[in-house]
C-alpha cells in the first residue's frame, strides 16, 4: 500500500510539471557547483562586456558574487569592469597589465590593452591586440567596433565597414548599426545607409540622421515623421532609459574637432533645431518658430556646441543639394547660428 502511494505521489509530481519539479529541488541544499550552474549572471554579464556594455556587465557580477562570493568567473569579471573605469587615467594601463600577467589569453584584457593604445593615438601597436582578443572570442562583436574605429581613423572606409558588418552580425545593437550606417555614408552609399538606420528603433539620434539623408533627398515628408518620433522617443522616460541611449552623441565636426552632447536637454534642442529646419523647409513657419522657442526654453548647457554640430551638418547638406542654400541663409536669420564647423 506504501509503494502504492509513493508511485501515486511521483505520478502526481510528474503530471504537475516544471512547479512541482522546481519544488522539490527548491528543498534540497544548493552546492557551490548548483549555484554556479543556475545563477545566469555570468552568462549574461559576459554577453554584456561582448558587446562593451560594462555597467551592466559590473552589475550583474556583482549579483552573481552574491550568490556565490566563491564564484571565480564573477570575480574575474568584475576585475575587468573596474579596470576599464580606469580608462581615461593613469592607473589604466597598470591595472591592465595586471591582468594581463595573469591570464594573457583573456579576450577583454586583450581588447582593453588595444584601446588603450588607440587612446595615446598608437593605431598600429592597437590592432594585434584587437585580432587577438577576435581570436580568443570570436562573439566579441565590441573588438569588431573598436577595429572599425581605428580603421576609420587611418581613412580605411571599406574595411572599417567590413568590421562593423561583423559587429552587426553578432550583436545587431543600435550603437554598431548606427556606426554602419555612417561608414556606408563615407562611401557615398547613400541607399544602403539610410536601409540600415530605418532598422534601428527606439534610437533617436538614428531616426534625426537618417532624416538628414531625407533632406538631401527632397523627401521633406518622410524626414518630417522621422524627426517627431525623434523628439516622441527623447520625450520618454522609460525609452531614453535604454543603456544605448545613456550614451554620448559624437558629432565629428573635422579632423581635430569632436563634439559630445551628453545631457538630455542638449540632444532635445539639437533635435528641436532640425525639426524646426524641415518645418522651414515646408513653408511652415508657425510650427518652426514654435520648436525654436521649445528649444530655448530647454535652456541647454553649451548651445553654442550644438549650434556648431547643425552648421556642420548644413555645410554637408549644401554640399551635396546646393540649392538648398537659400532656405538654409533664410533659417538662420530665423536663428542666428554664431558658431562655425
Amino acid at each position: 500500500m506504501k509503494k502504492r502511494g509513493v508511485v501515486f505521489v511521483l505520478f502526481a509530481l510528474l503530471v504537475g510539471g516544471g512547479s512541482a519539479v522546481q519544488f522539490f529541488f527548491h528543498l534540497q541544499t544548493k552546492t557551490d557547483t548548483d549555484i554556479h550552474l543556475d545563477s545566469n549572471f555570468v552568462v549574461d554579464a559576459t554577453n554584456f562586456l561582448n558587446i562593451g556594455r560594462y555597467d551592466e556587465a559590473k552589475r550583474l557580477f556583482l549579483e552573481a558574487l552574491k550568490d556565490n562570493p566563491k564564484m571565480t568567473k564573477a570575480a574575474w569579471g568584475l576585475r575587468e569592469t573596474e579596470a576599464k573605469e580606469a580608462l581615461s587615467n593613469t592607473a589604466f594601463k597598470e591595472a591592465i597589465n595586471v591582468l594581463y600577467q595573469e591570464n594573457p589569453s583573456d579576450s577583454h584584457v586583450n581588447l582593453f590593452l588595444g584601446e588603450f593604445y588607440v587612446a595615446n593615438n598608437e593605431l598600429d601597436k592597437a590592432i594585434p591586440y584587437f585580432e587577438q582578443a577576435l581570436t580568443q572570442n570570436p562573439k566579441l562583436a565590441e573588438a569588431h567596433f573598436d577595429l572599425a574605429m581605428l580603421y576609420d581613423q587611418k581613412g580605411k572606409f571599406d574595411t572599417a565597414k567590413s568590421e562593423l558588418l561583423l559587429a552587426v552580425e553578432i550583436a545587431p545593437t543600435a550603437k554598431y548599426r548606427n556606426k554602419l550606417a555612417h561608414a556606408y555614408i563615407k562611401l557615398d552609399h547613400l541607399d544602403a545607409a539610410t536601409a540600415e538606420y530605418e532598422k534601428i528603433s527606439e534610437y533617436p539620434l538614428s531616426a534625426l540622421e537618417v532624416a538628414q539623408l531625407y533632406w538631401q533627398r527632397d523627401r521633406l515628408d518622410i524626414a518630417l515623421i522621422r524627426q517627431l518620433q525623434a523628439v516622441q522617443w527623447l520625450n520618454d522616460e522609460k525609452i531614453m532609459a535604454k543603456p544605448e541611449n545613456q550614451d554620448p552623441w559624437f558629432f565629428q565636426i573635422n579632423a581635430e574637432q569632436t563634439i559630445e552632447l551628453t545631457k538630455l536637454t542638449q540632444k532635445k534642442s539639437y533635435a528641436y533645431l532640425c525639426l524646426s529646419f524641415t518645418f522651414h523647409l515646408l513653408g511652415n513657419t508657425e510650427e518652426a518658430e514654435r520648436y525654436i522657442q521649445e528649444m530655448q526654453n530647454l535652456n541647454a548647457i553649451r548651445q553654442v556646441d550644438i549650434d556648431t554640430v547643425l552648421n556642420a551638418v548644413f555645410a554637408v547638406l549644401v554640399q551635396k543639394e546646393f540649392s538648398l542654400l537659400p532656405q538654409i541663409e533664410s533659417f538662420k536669420k530665423l536663428y542666428p547660428i554664431t558658431a562655425t564647423p
